[in-house]
């Protein structure tokens, strides 16, 4: 099943999330895994939280198309100290790619859907996506990371690109 994403505005996506406990178990974690990485896909993603389709859950899956991690309940222990700028975008806001400094390397623990712990430490491009799907479940929106200035620049090039985009269309 594919989930339709929510908009940017919603306060589902700007407020913390709490544990899943007992009372707030998916009735399928199993299924409700497979959607979310069913939709991650469709829209192209390496990333989604449960919370950017409106389920207020504190979980979200990571991965390429063939291969992901469902995380549950997900924790960061421990990030690196040095951080590195990268270019991210999210699917909450299509088009927007903004460079952001995170940490290098977190230790990472998360429950799978089968509710069995994990503890990994990620580096690189893992690191970097948990670490930004991390923040949906913090109700952390990835724009106020980036500089004011960075964040100015890349919003005017998605205007730019959505305008054009409209012109070519009305061709």
């Amino acid at each position: 099943m594919i989930y339709t994403l929510i908009e940017s505005k919603h306060p589902l996506l700007h407020s913390p999330l709490p544990e899943i406990t007992a009372e707030t178990e998916p009735k399928d974690r199993l299924e409700l895994t497979t959607n979310i990485a069913e939709t991650m896909k469709h829209y192209g993603g390496i990333g989604l939280s449960a919370n950017q389709v409106g389920i207020a859950l504190r979980m979200f899956v990571f991965g390429d198309g063939k291969h992901f991690i469902p995380c549950f309940n997900p924790k960061i222990l421990e990030y690196g100290k040095d951080k590195i700028p990268m270019e991210e975008g999210c699917l909450t806001y299509p088009g927007l790619f903004v460079k952001i400094h995170r940490p290098d390397m977190i230790v990472a623990q998360w429950e799978d859907e089968k509710r069995e712990l994990h503890k990994e430490t990620f580096t690189e491009l893992q690191s970097r996506v948990f670490q930004h799907e991390y923040d949906h479940m913090e109700g952390i929106d990835f724009r106020n990371l980036a500089g004011r200035m960075t964040l100015d620049i890349a919003q005017r090039k998605v205007k730019r690109a959505k305008r054009k985009m409209k012109e070519m269309q009305e061709r």
